[in-house]
Formats: C-alpha cells, structure tokens, sequence
C-alpha cells in the first residue's frame, strides 16, 4: 500500500490518528481551520500543511475527515473540488468519512459527493485518543463495495478492527448503538465502584476481581482502572462528545419509535458531570459524580 494519505479535521482524534500515521512513516497533507492545529506537527518532516481543502484535493486522492459536527462535514464537502474531468471513476479521489454524525448528514454529503465525481464510505471509528495513539481504533466501515475496498487498506494501517457493515450509512447506524453501550457500560461501572467502595472493598480490588469475568466488560477494564486511580486528567474521551453523541442516538430512536430507557437515565450522570465542572475530564469522571451523591470521601 502507498503509505501517503489526507486528513481534513485535527481536533483531539484526528490529531491522534495523525500523529499516529507520522509515527509509522505515512506522509501525511493534513487541513485544519484553526492554524494552531496543524502546527502542532511542525516538528514531522513527513507531514505537509495545506492551505484549504482544494489545495489538499490537489495533493492527495486518499482522504479522511474527522470532523465535530454536520455543519463542518457540509461545509468540507461544499469546498472540495469537483473532478467531473477525470476520464475513470477509479482515478476520483476517495474521501473516507470518520466522524461520529447523523445518518442524514451523512447521506446529504454522500450526494454532494457523487455531484462532484467523488467517491466516499461512511466509516466511523471507535475508541478514544488513547487508543487512536496505539493504533488500536475499530472501524464501522459501509459502502460501495469498490469503494469500501479501496478503503480498507488505509483503515487497517491506523485501526486494529474493521468491520464492513454494508451499505452507505449503515456505519454511522452501527457506530450510534455502539456508543449507547459505551455511556451504559460506564456509567454501570461507576456505579459498581461506588457502592463497592461505600461497603468497604478497596477499588483496585474491585477491578482485580471482576476484570476478565463474565461480568467484566471493555469499558469496566479500561476506565475503570482510572476510576481505580481517581484521576480523569487523561487524554481520553472528554465529555463533549458523548453529549454531542447523545442527541443523535435520541433522533434515531425517535425517528424509529424505539424507547431507550436505561440509555437516558445512564446519560444523567453526564449532565451531572458537566454541571460539576468535570467537561474536560475522562468520562470516567462520572464516577466522581457518584461518589458526591452519596457523600464518599475517598482516603
């Protein structure tokens, strides 16, 4: 595989994914709005600033975005230049789209895509910062099959997992119903923590005794040791991006008549933790939450 490839978007994972990438011998054209972004990697020689997206376009056919929100992935699509020229499909560039979106936004810069003789997938990624630095993201790779094809190769350079899920958008489907497992399983973890702690079992005991068993789970595993360790100081997962997530899980269960009540009161504990001044922190923090509700003072 050609080890060069774009990114437009390097905010806390695209710049993870990058860095990543740079680390691993990829040349890497990256595009950012905010010109502090991209001179976090001055000190790469194998990465290549650009100035806009056309100029990117201009310099690279393999293209990821990792951007924040629907209103950034439109106004990315809309800039990018049409290659209505170009004699074969196969020699359009191929933007694969990396971001936690509506499945709507998503189908709306698919079209804006195909207008302009641009092939794209909708392929999610799962996993937080510290992850994306180990190369260790999961992938909710769908659609077209050429498409998706031509794709793989570069997902599986920064991803330790990818699945390919079918038609366009069912990535971004799949990547929402994950995500609810994700909130649940952490918000159930801190409580498990909690009420541990309240009856006198020391945490890192706690998390000993129930990693690896059938009650255990990834997210248990993983921020529960820093629930161990009382410190949610991490490049990790703050809380900005599951309650942005939050809105788009509700509309599809809306729009599908699908109640999702363990999901919205496991989400509580979110809101607290915004409301406690915990919104830069690891989403662990919802465990500190708990800990306030019912008066623990940790030793």
């Amino acid at each position: 595989m050609n080890k060069s490839a774009a990114i437009i978007g390097l905010g806390v994972l695209g710049s993870a994914i990058t860095e990543y990438l740079l680390k691993h011998d990829f040349e890497i054209y990256g595009f950012d709005i905010l010109p502090e972004a991209l001179a976090k990697f001055d000190s790469f020689e194998n990465f290549h600033p650009c100035s806009s997206v056309a100029d990117l376009f201009s310099k690279q056919k393999n293209i990821l975005l990792c951007l924040p929100a629907p209103a950034n992935l439109d106004s990315v699509m809309r800039a990018m230049p049409s290659q209505k020229d170009l004699n074969k499909t196969a020699d359009s560039p191929l933007v694969i789209e990396l971001s936690t979106l509506p499945v709507d936004a998503k189908q709306e810069a698919l079209l804006l895509a195909r207008d302009k003789h641009i092939r794209m997938v909708d392929s999610p990624v799962s996993g937080n910062r510290i992850v994306a630095l180990q190369g260790k993201l999961s992938a909710y790779l769908s659609g077209d099959e050429e498409d998706v094809l031509a794709a793989k190769p570069l997902l599986e350079s920064f991803c330790q997992k990818v699945t390919q899920v079918g038609t366009f958008g069912n990535g971004s489907k799949m990547k929402l119903i994950g995500n609810i497992l994700n909130l649940v399983h952490n918000s159930v973890t801190a409580e498990v923590m909690v009420l541990g702690m309240k009856v006198g079992l020391e945490p890192e005991l706690i998390h000993k005794a129930i990693s690896g068993t059938f009650s255990s789970s990834a997210v248990f595993e993983g921020r529960g040791k820093l629930m161990v360790e009382n410190d949610y100081a991490v490049e990790g997962m703050n809380f900005s991006t599951p309650i942005k997530d939050s809105d788009f899980i509700t509309k599809l269960a809306k729009d599908n008549y699908v109640p999702l009540p363990i999901y919205q009161v496991a989400l509580q504990y979110y809101l607290a933790a915004m409301a406690q001044g915990y919104q830069d922190m690891d989403a662990a923090a919802v465990c500190a939450v708990i800990e306030k509700n019912t008066n623990l003072n940790r030793e």
